[in-house]
């Protein structure tokens, strides 16, 4: 698999988008999801529709432990490299 960059800011923002319909203009890598105004819900089907987008998959463990976009980047390179 290739090493490519990926930019978890616009796949959650696409991702946010596609789910609810909801533009996240103001996503920084250092944005709290709890400041996005989404339901746990609504952040568990976005969060599914990225493992979706980039074909990983996050253990709900190390999802618990997400606060920030950054977080999520991390998760994302972890599950890239496991894969």
């Amino acid at each position: 698999m290739a090493s490519e960059e990926i930019d978890e800011v616009k796949v959650f923002k696409d991702a946010a988008f596609e789910v609810s319909g909801r533009k996240l203009d103001q996503l920084t890598l250092d944005t709290k999801l709890s400041e996005l105004a989404l339901d746990s819900v609504l952040v568990l089907e976005v969060v599914s529709q990225v493992e979706q987008t980039l074909s990983v998959r996050f253990d709900d463990e190390d999802l618990a432990h997400i606060t920030t976009m950054r977080d999520l980047g991390e998760l994302i390179a972890k599950s890239r490299r496991a894969a």
